[in-house]
């Protein structure tokens, strides 16, 4: 079987979803503040990464998508904020 650029591209996806997935749960579970924050950067450098090979496969086509319509981000992105208010202010009630 011959190893294809796009083989190695996807492998290279794959196990950037998994270490991105390992810092945050490792960085959730951590006491301590500094390894916390390092679990933190490593974990913004694998998603940097992540992104430029995903562009890469979307590039060539490896990796195609289809732009969602306006109305449906503005949905999305309205939501997601209404959750993380609603966490934020969650939290900040427990914590009194």
């Amino acid at each position: 079987m011959e190893f294809t650029t796009q083989n190695t591209l996807q492998d290279a996806l794959i196990a950037h979803k998994f270490l991105i997935h390992m810092y945050c749960q490792y960085g959730i579970e951590c006491s301590n503040e500094t390894l916390r924050n390092l679990f933190s950067e490593l974990q913004a450098v694998a998603l940097a990464h992540d992104l430029k090979i995903f562009k890469i496969m979307n590039e060539k086509g490896f990796y195609p998508t289809t732009p969602a319509p306006a109305p449906q981000l503005k949905q999305t992105l309205k939501m997601h904020t209404q959750m993380q208010s609603e966490l934020e202010k969650n939290v900040a009630q427990k914590t009194k």
